[in-house]
C-alpha cells in the first residue's frame, strides 16, 4: 500500500441522494456545494409536478441536470451531472447502466429510495457515497444500511436542519449512517469524500 493510500479509502465515484418532504430545498442546497461527480438523485414528488422540478433544478444549479432515460450509460467518475429519477418509476444500477422499473412500490414509494440506494450497494459498493434527506417514513433507511454495509461513505441529515425527520432517523436508529450532519455541512463533506477519493486513486 502506498503513502497516498493509507486511510484514504476506496475511490467515491458516484453520489447517491434520496429525499421527500422538504427535499427540493435541503437538494440544493447540497448541490450548490457538491464536488463534479455524477449524482444520481430521488425527490418523492407527484407526476404533474415532476417536469417542473427537473426544469427548476436545472434553473438553480451549476451541473447539468436530467431525467434519467431508461437504459443510459452510468456516467464516468468526474461527471458534474444529477440525473433525476422519473416519477412512478424506480431507478436501478445495473452494470455500468441505468434502467428503469415498474415493479411494486416500495414503502408505498415509487421511485423507491430503498430500491436505488440497494442497486448502488451491490454494484458499486465502496466507490459510492449515499446521503439521506429530510423525509417523512423510512424509505431509504435499510438501503443506507445496505450501502454502509457494501462499504460507501453513508450520510443522514441531522434533526434540526430537517423539515420532516422521518426517514433519517429511522437510518440512524439503523446505525445506517456514518455521519449525521446539519444540511449545510452535507455538500462540503461530500466534496471532501470525493476530493480524497481522487487524491487516493491518483496516488
Amino acid at each position: 500500500v502506498g503513502v497516498g493510500e493509507r486511510r484514504r479509502g476506496p475511490a467515491r465515484s458516484l453520489i447517491a441522494i434520496g429525499a421527500s418532504t422538504g427535499g427540493p430545498a435541503a437538494v440544493v442546497e447540497v448541490l450548490r456545494h457538491a464536488p463534479p461527480a455524477p449524482v444520481l438523485l430521488i425527490i418523492h414528488i407527484g407526476t404533474a409536478f415532476s417536469v417542473g422540478l427537473i426544469d427548476w433544478l436545472a434553473q438553480v444549479l451549476p451541473q447539468r441536470v436530467c431525467e434519467v432515460v431508461d437504459g443510459q450509460p452510468l456516467p464516468s467518475s468526474g461527471t458534474p451531472a444529477v440525473l433525476v429519477a422519473p416519477a412512478d418509476r424506480h431507478l436501478i444500477v445495473q452494470g455500468g447502466q441505468l434502467r428503469l422499473s415498474n415493479q411494486p412500490e416500495r414503502n408505498a414509494c415509487r421511485p423507491s429510495i430503498d430500491v436505488l440506494f440497494e442497486s448502488v450497494a451491490e454494484h458499486l459498493g465502496p466507490r459510492a457515497v449515499g446521503c439521506l434527506l429530510t423525509g417523512m417514513g423510512r424509505d431509504g433507511a435499510e438501503g443506507l444500511l445496505r450501502m454502509r454495509q457494501a462499504g460507501a461513505a453513508t450520510i443522514a441529515q441531522d434533526q434540526s436542519t430537517s423539515v420532516v425527520f422521518g426517514m433519517p432517523r429511522e437510518a440512524i436508529r439503523l446505525n445506517a449512517a456514518e455521519r449525521v450532519l446539519r444540511l449545510p455541512e452535507i455538500g462540503p463533506a461530500l466534496t471532501s469524500l470525493v476530493s480524497r477519493a481522487e487524491e487516493s486513486s491518483r496516488s
